[in-house]
């Protein structure tokens, strides 16, 4: 893949996308890269538009990813409420799809700006291998066979009210031209049929 670095807008019309190698032509863009990016990325969509999506408020997520030699439980997902666990549950993905080794996911959702969102990944990795040695007194250290963190700045839209009123649609004033991200699922929660569902509407939209 390349990184777009400006999609190019002739008036009310969209002309192509500008890379590093330089300019591409198209008369049709779809653009899902997280909506507060839209303003910087297309910075001569109307002012107007431009500002909604820059007012635009998202949290952030830190993604722990664990694999182990054996499962934590028999749940694909598990709610937790506990005062020393920061995080809302545990995603066991092999528990609903079965694999030779047990992947768990852990997620930390908090604000962007928050002083944890910067704390290095060390700190997400010890926490979940001690979070889920709590949940299962069974596992042990030799269990755990590989652990990552990544990061996600703009994770889930923070829906205010009024937040539609605020949304610009997806199908920009600008021919040719169209955004999403997850937050057009409202008031659905985000989902890979949300997903799947949003991207067919706005594929036929595109070809008609």
């Amino acid at each position: 893949s390349t990184p777009v670095q400006q999609v190019l807008i002739d008036g009310e019309q969209v002309r192509g996308v500008r890379l590093a190698s330089g300019d591409e032509a198209f008369d049709k863009v779809i653009s899902t890269v997280p909506l507060p990016y839209v303003g910087r990325l297309m910075p001569d969509l109307p002012q107007d538009i431009r500002a909604k999506f820059d007012a635009l408020k998202n949290i952030a997520v830190v993604c722990v990813i664990a694999k182990l030699r054996k499962p934590v439980t028999d749940k694909f997902w598990l709610n937790t409420n506990d005062p020393e666990m920061d995080i809302p549950g545990v995603i066991e993905y092999t528990n609903l799809r079965p694999m030779k080794d047990h992947i768990v996911y852990v997620p930390f959702y908090m604000p962007g700006e928050h002083p944890k969102f910067a704390d290095d990944n060390q700190v997400f990795l010890d926490k979940v291998r001690r979070y889920l040695k709590r949940i299962n007194p069974a596992l042990n250290d030799a269990d755990f066979i590989d652990m990552r963190a990544s990061r996600y700045r703009y994770a889930q839209p923070i829906c205010d009210p009024g937040y539609l009123n605020h949304l610009p649609p997806a199908k920009l004033p600008v021919r040719g031209l169209w955004v999403a991200d997850t937050s057009y699922y409202y008031p659905e929660d985000r989902g890979i049929s949300e997903s799947i569902g949003f991207g067919r509407n706005m594929a036929k939209d595109a070809v008609a």
